[in-house]
């Protein structure tokens, strides 16, 4: 299970970056500066820890769907049936949760990104309020 997981991992690491550029207004904005400051705000952006958010939404996943499905497993099966749900729930579970947490750190990356250049004068027409 933990090969699975780490492969899902990487293959999500390898897909995400911060969405897509953040529209500007650039009318009367010096293209290096603004290369300048997109840099800086990149910087900040990157604080936002991927790997953790992934880690915690894999365990978070396996936790509740590995006890729904040693629950269902043992319903239709009995103990052996609840093994088997436990640990097809659980690989399910961390490889859906590892996924929404990378997916969320991205948005959250791109939303500091955009965030920043607000605050140092830029119009930035895709930010989120």
């Amino acid at each position: 299970m933990r090969t699975q997981l780490e492969a899902a991992f990487a293959l999500l690491m390898t897909g995400c970056a911060y969405n897509q550029a953040p529209v500007v207004d650039m009318t009367n904005v010096d293209p290096s500066d603004y290369q300048n400051d997109l840099a800086y705000c990149e910087t900040y952006a990157e604080q936002v820890d991927k790997g953790e958010a992934a880690k915690v939404g894999a365990v978070n996943g396996s936790l509740s769907l590995g006890g729904a499905g040693a629950i269902a497993g043992a319903v239709d099966n009995g103990w052996s049936g609840a093994l088997v749900g436990m640990l097809v729930g659980a690989s399910l579970g961390a490889a859906g949760g590892s996924a929404d947490g990378a997916l969320e750190a991205t948005r959250v990356q791109g939303q500091v990104l955009r965030r920043c250049l607000s605050e140092m004068g830029y119009h930035v027409y895709d930010l989120e309020t």
